[in-house]
C-alpha cells in the first residue's frame, strides 16, 4: 500500500478584477498614496507558462502555469468565464511539488477537453514573468479588495517586456468599489485600464506580435440569457477590441487604429440596438464620449484611407512630379497633426475616465440584478432581438427602396444604419441556431457588407475632395482619381445591387 498522500484537488475561484498600468516613473508616487500606508506584503513571483509548440492552449483561451510564491509551487489554469467580460475570469488552483505541469485533478478545470496524450507529450515551458509584487489589503466601500502592485519582466528565451501593472482583484463584496478605489488611485497617477493579461502579453513576445492589430473576437449570445446579460457580454466584447488597439494606435500604427475605430462603431451600435433595456443617464454621457473618441480618430483614419487610394498611386505613376511632391508634403503635415492629435485623445484623463466609466456602467450597472432592473432587461434576447433587428431592418428597406434621390446625408445615414444591422447580425449570430437561419443570415451579411462598401466608397469620394485640392485637376483624371459621374454612377449601382439582395433575403431571425 502507497503511503503517498491524495493529491490536493482543484480549487476552482471566480475572479474580478481591474487591471491598469502605469508609468514606472510613477511608481514611487503610487506607492506614497495615503491608502496604501500599511506595510505591504512583498512577494517575489516567478511563473513560468507552459503550451505545446503549436499553441493548443493559447488557441483554446486557456493558460497553464505554475508560480513559485515564498517556497510553494502553485499550478493555476485560467481561462475567461464563458460569457463574460474581460475583468471577470475563471481559475483553478493547486499546491504543486515540481516546475513541471501535474495534470492529476484537472477533470473539472477549462483544461480537461484539451488533455490528449499528445499534449502530454508536447507541453513545455514557453516563457516567464518574474515580479516583484506588493500587495495591500483594503476595505473599500464595504468590500475587501487585494491591491497589487507588480514590477518586473516578462522574458521568452532572449527577449524581455517590462511590466508596470496595478491590479484590484475583488476578495468579497460588490465589484462597484474596485471602480471607486481606481478613481482615488488614480487622482495620484494616470492608470490605463487594461484587458491583457501576462499571459497574453506573453504569448504576444514569443511570437514577435505585440501590438498587433485585434480584430473583433467572435461571440455567443445563446438564446437562453437575458437581455440584460447580452447587453453585458456584447458589451464587453466591443470594450476589448477598443483598448487592445489602444496602445498601438497611440504610437501611430494605421490598422491598428482601424480596428479601434470599428470597436468604437461596435460599441455604439451596441448602446443602440439595446438602448430601449439599458437606457439610463450614464448611458447618454457614454455615448457622447465614444462619439468624441470616434471623432478624434476620424481625420488620421481619412488620411490613411487617401494616402492608400489616392497618394500611394500617384506617387508610383510619377515620383518626379514638382507639383505631386508639394501635395505629398502637404499631406504628411496633415497626416502628422492628425496622429498627434489622437496620441493627445488617448493620452488624456478625458479618456482614460469616459473608459473607466463605461466599464463600471457595463460591469454593475442597468444589468446588475441586484439594481432593480427593468422588466425587458430581464425578458428573453431571442424576443428582444427579433423586434430591434426587425425594426432596424424596416428602416433600412424604407429609406433604401430609391438610393439615388438621396443625397449625401441621407446615405451616410443609411450607411450607419446597414452597418449597425450588420454588427447586430454578427452579435445574434448563435441566437438564432439551425441551417436555415445561418443560410440567410449569411446571405444578408455579404449583402449589407457590399451596400455598406459602396455607400462607404461614396463617402469617401465626397470627402475626398478637399483632400485632393493640392493635386492638379489633370493628375487626378488621369489616374482615375478624380469624382466623375461615371464613378459615383457605378458606385450606386452596386449599392443598388447590394440592396435588392438584402431586400429579397428572408430575416434569419424568422421561422
Amino acid at each position: 500500500m502507497s503511503n503517498r498522500k491524495p493529491a490536493q484537488p482543484q480549487a476552482q475561484a471566480r475572479e474580478v478584477e481591474l487591471k491598469f498600468e502605469f508609468d514606472p516613473a510613477d511608481a514611487a508616487r503610487l506607492a506614497a498614496h495615503p491608502l496604501l500606508s500599511a506595510p505591504p506584503q512583498t512577494q517575489d513571483l516567478v511563473s513560468i507558462y507552459f503550451d505545446t509548440p503549436g499553441g493548443t492552449l493559447h488557441k483554446a483561451g486557456v493558460y497553464l502555469r505554475i508560480r513559485d510564491i515564498d517556497g510553494r509551487r502553485v499550478q493555476t489554469i485560467k481561462t475567461a468565464k464563458n460569457g463574460g467580460g474581460p475583468f471577470e475570469r475563471l481559475e483553478w488552483e493547486r499546491e504543486v511539488k515540481g516546475r513541471t505541469p501535474n495534470f492529476g485533478g484537472a477533470g473539472r478545470t477549462a483544461l480537461k477537453p484539451l488533455l490528449t496524450p499528445d499534449l502530454r507529450a508536447e507541453i513545455r515551458a514557453v516563457f516567464e514573468t518574474r515580479v516583484t509584487r506588493n500587495v495591500y489589503r483594503l476595505a473599500h466601500h464595504g468590500s475587501e479588495i487585494e491591491l497589487a502592485i507588480d514590477r518586473g519582466e516578462i522574458a521568452a528565451a532572449a527577449k524581455r517586456s517590462a511590466i508596470s501593472e496595478l491590479e484590484l482583484e475583488l476578495k468579497r463584496g460588490e465589484a462597484k468599489p474596485l471602480f471607486s478605489l481606481a478613481r482615488v488611485l488614480a487622482e495620484t497617477v494616470p492608470l490605463r485600464l487594461e484587458v491583457k493579461s501576462k499571459a497574453e502579453r506573453g504569448y504576444e513576445l514569443v511570437h514577435d506580435n505585440g501590438g498587433k492589430p485585434e480584430k473583433a473576437a467572435e461571440i455567443d449570445i445563446p438564446p437562453t440569457l437575458t437581455v440584460g446579460e447580452a447587453f453585458r457580454a456584447v458589451a464587453h466584447n466591443c470594450l476589448r477590441q477598443v483598448l487592445a488597439n489602444a496602445a498601438a494606435t497611440r504610437a501611430g500604427r494605421a490598422e491598428s487604429l482601424h480596428q479601434m475605430r470599428i470597436g468604437l462603431r461596435r460599441l455604439r451600435a451596441t448602446l443602440a440596438i439595446f438602448a430601449a433595456a439599458v437606457s439610463d443617464e450614464q448611458m447618454d454621457r457614454s455615448k457622447a464620449e465614444l462619439k468624441w473618441m470616434t471623432r478624434e480618430l476620424g481625420p488620421a483614419r481619412d488620411l490613411d484611407v487617401f494616402a492608400a487610394d489616392v497618394l500611394t498611386p500617384l506617387r508610383e505613376s510619377g515620383p518626379g512630379d514638382i507639383d505631386m511632391a508639394a501635395a505629398h508634403r502637404d499631406f504628411d503635415a496633415k497626416h502628422e497633426a492628425a496622429y498627434a492629435r489622437v496620441a493627445a485623445a488617448l493620452g488624456s484623463s478625458r479618456f482614460r475616465n469616459a473608459i473607466l466609466d463605461l466599464a463600471e456602467w457595463i460591469e454593475t450597472g442597468p444589468c446588475d440584478r441586484d439594481a432593480d432592473p427593468k422588466a425587458s432587461r430581464d425578458g428573453s434576447v431571442a424576443d428582444y432581438a427579433k423586434k430591434e433587428l426587425a425594426r432596424l431592418r424596416k428602416w433600412i428597406k424604407k429609406k433604401g427602396a430609391d438610393l439615388r434621390q438621396l443625397d449625401v446625408a441621407q446615405r451616410h445615414r443609411l450607411r450607419i444604419r446597414a452597418k449597425r444591422l450588420r454588427y447586430g447580425t454578427e452579435f445574434f449570430a448563435t441566437t438564432f441556431p439551425g441551417e436555415a437561419s445561418a443560410e440567410r443570415r449569411s446571405k444578408s451579411l455579404h449583402a449589407l457588407k457590399d451596400l455598406q462598401d459602396a455607400l462607404g466608397s461614396l463617402n469617401d469620394t465626397a470627402a475626398h475632395r478637399d483632400l485632393i485640392a493640392g493635386i492638379t485637376q489633370e493628375d487626378a483624371e488621369a489616374h482615375g482619381l478624380a469624382a466623375s459621374g461615371d464613378k459615383v454612377d457605378d458606385l450606386l449601382h452596386e449599392a443598388e445591387q447590394a440592396f435588392g439582395r438584402f431586400a429579397a433575403t428572408k430575416p434569419f431571425w424568422k421561422e
